[in-house]
């Protein structure tokens, strides 16, 4: 079996995921969900600790892809928006929770 932690492009994500992370540029992470999210609807398959078949499972297929679509584009619209206008989103203000308690 070839393992694509071999894969030179494999390497250059790991690496810029740690680049993205040191500089707080997380539209990169937004964008690697985004793929995840478009890669598992067109396989059929997603990967969340297991691999979920869209035939065996379609409800948990679908939560975990759109979840990955969901939390793709909340942080690429969130970080630009950020960095563009100087807008912050707070999910919280927006769905009436406060995880902090004040």
């Amino acid at each position: 079996m070839k393992y694509l932690t071999n894969h030179p492009v494999t390497w250059l994500t790991v690496v810029a995921l740690l680049l993205a992370t040191l500089f707080g540029h997380f539209w990169v992470w937004g964008s690697l969900f985004l793929w995840w999210a478009y890669t598992s609807f067109i396989a059929g398959e997603a990967f969340i600790g297991e691999i979920v078949n869209i035939r065996e499972n379609p409800p948990l297929f679908w939560t975990v892809t759109v979840m990955w679509f969901s939390l793709g584009a909340y942080y690429v619209v969130q970080d630009l928006a950020w960095r563009l206008f100087g807008i912050y989103f707070d999910i919280s203000q927006l769905v009436g929770i406060n995880p902090y308690g004040f």
